[in-house]
């Protein structure tokens, strides 16, 4: 008998808290990731070539979350099969939004900035469509400045890479 199974849940929906920019009174909203669900992303296949243990033939059995141990045709499998593909990117993108989350946070915190989030809708199309990030540091004033609604993985990238070349010119 030969068996593969997979199972995987996962799910993420965030809150990001107030921080403080620094020892002064500025406070500012974090901003909330772009790309957050609800529901959690189920994903249960197994699949085996049963041997009839009184000489019939062998028989293909998937069981899933919908499906009990059924006989099933290799294309049906396969077709399943993409289906689980479409569901592991979810989860994988799901965990890759959590960890550019948790980095982020660490490097805020690490540097003592704050995060506000702008809305660029109002903006001329050349700076809406060329804004990654920019920083106000000013007087105890502490803000990294982003576009609502940008990707949470492009974020920490390019807060990452304004904060080293910040360090790089002091």
């Amino acid at each position: 008998m030969n068996r593969v199974s997979a199972a995987s849940t996962a799910t993420h929906g965030t809150t990001q808290p107030t921080v403080s920019a620094s020892d002064s009174a500025v406070q500012v909203r974090a901003a909330e990731a772009v790309t957050s669900t609800e529901q959690p992303v189920r994903l249960v296949i197994e699949a085996e070539i049963f041997t009839d243990p009184d000489g019939g033939p062998d028989s293909l059995i998937v069981t899933t979350d919908t499906l009990a141990c059924e006989p099933t045709s290799p294309a049906r499998l396969l077709d399943m099969v993409t289906d689980a593909r479409t569901q592991l990117d979810q989860i994988e993108r799901m965990a890759r939004i959590y960890e550019a989350e948790a980095a982020l946070r660490t490097i805020l915190a690490e540097n003592r900035l704050a995060l506000e989030e702008w809305d660029t809708a109002t903006l001329s199309p050349l700076l809406r469509d060329h804004l990654a990030v920019f920083c106000i540091l000013d007087e105890g004033l502490r803000v990294v400045v982003v576009p609502k609604g940008q990707d949470p993985v492009e974020r920490v990238t390019e807060v990452a890479r304004l904060i080293a070349y910040l360090k790089a010119r002091a």
